[in-house]
């Protein structure tokens, strides 16, 4: 019988709603510590879930020795946490955005050679996005020409939301960050590296009272759109926002010399050949219910990350360096190149390189 997987979880946001819930219910899995900014509050959550060490210092944790060390913070802290837990010998899952910028990604990425280190891509383990990309690369489509990626959320407590870190670019918020890197490392991860990027990156929300009611202002993207030539051919558009209440769209359209391909909301999968009608495709398995892993969440995002971290821990367990089909830290490098292009086009208004 294979010794538990120590884990240790820094952050008590996503960590504490998600994947605490989800890592439970893991018999192989042991969480031995938690970090959060708010020490009592990380003691709190550590009581709920029987974790025996919380502390609002983080590298205290490293002393435990864990295999696994999940970071699930603001962006600007994942550098340092996740260079700290490689360099101690444990695996590591990181939240997305991967880094700050491009550099910090490429130190990562280099450090992590030969060990398992990944990005917490998690809608990789949709059924329906594993059965489109099967079908892309099984010539379903044909050539691909267009592809179509929206994520549109309705979020009207989004307007009132007060000021943090999501509001501040340099701390690593905005929306091309929590919800484009997602659609990105997809896009990249079905149809191939992208060579040039034009971005167009809003801020329609400029002002936001903090917890005491200071306004403070935004530098951070709550509304983007994307135009990505891909290395293969294919013309790519994005759009991702949290900024229009009313509006909601959650689709990514396939369409090629042959057929097209259309997932809607994540979990329905249709397709057809030129000239014939859309049909449902079958798919191996099904999004799990996230209620069945005691997560209270609801959506795509929670219910594909049980899944996840059920293989994640595994892999650590059987003690492999690679987990197939997960986002490396090289796919998180190349997600940030695609990034900071539209970032730097959006400045520009030109095509950007993605270097």
């Amino acid at each position: 019988m294979r010794s538990p997987v120590r884990v240790v979880v820094f952050g008590n946001s996503f960590a504490a709603k998600v994947q605490l819930p989800a890592l439970a219910r893991l018999e192989e899995a042991q969480v031995v510590g938690l970090a959060g900014r708010d020490e009592g509050k990380a003691r709190a959550t550590a009581e709920r879930f029987g974790i025996s060490d919380s502390t609002g210092h983080w590298p205290d944790l490293l002393d435990l020795e864990p295999d696994l060390v999940l970071v699930s913070t603001p962006v600007d802290l994942h550098f340092d946490m996740v260079s700290s837990a490689l360099e101690m010998g444990a695996a590591v899952l990181c939240e997305k955005p991967f880094t700050l910028d491009v550099d910090q990604a490429e130190d990562l990425a280099n450090l992590a050679q030969g060990r398992l280190a990944l990005v917490d891509h998690q809608l990789r383990w949709n059924p329906n996005r594993r059965k489109l990309r099967q079908l892309v690369q099984e010539g379903f489509v044909g050539e691909v020409y267009h592809v179509r990626s929206d994520l549109v959320l309705d979020s009207p407590t989004f307007l009132s939301r007060p000021h943090g870190w999501w509001f501040e670019e340099a701390r690593g918020g905005g929306v091309l960050g929590a919800l484009g890197s997602h659609m990105v490392d997809d896009l990249l991860w079905t149809f191939g590296p992208v060579e040039a990027v034009r971005g167009r990156l809003e801020t329609f929300v400029k002002e936001r009272p903090d917890t005491g009611g200071t306004p403070r202002p935004v530098s951070a993207d709550d509304h983007a759109e994307l135009w990505l030539r891909a290395v293969g051919g294919a013309a790519i558009s994005l759009t991702c926002s949290v900024s229009a209440p009313g509006t909601s769209r959650w689709l990514t359209e396939v369409a090629g010399s042959e057929g097209t391909l259309r997932i809607d909301l994540e979990d329905d999968l249709v397709g057809g050949r030129h000239g014939e009608d859309m049909r449902s495709i079958e798919v191996d398995g099904e999004l799990a219910d996230p209620a069945a892993h005691g997560i209270e969440a609801t959506g795509p995002f929670a219910a594909c990350e049980p899944l996840f971290l059920a293989d994640v821990v595994d892999c650590v367990a059987r003690g492999d360096s690679e987990l197939p089909g997960a986002a490396t830290f090289e796919d998180g490098l190349a997600c940030m190149r695609v990034l900071e292009a539209a970032r730097r086009s959006s400045r520009s208004g030109d095509w950007v390189a993605c270097r």
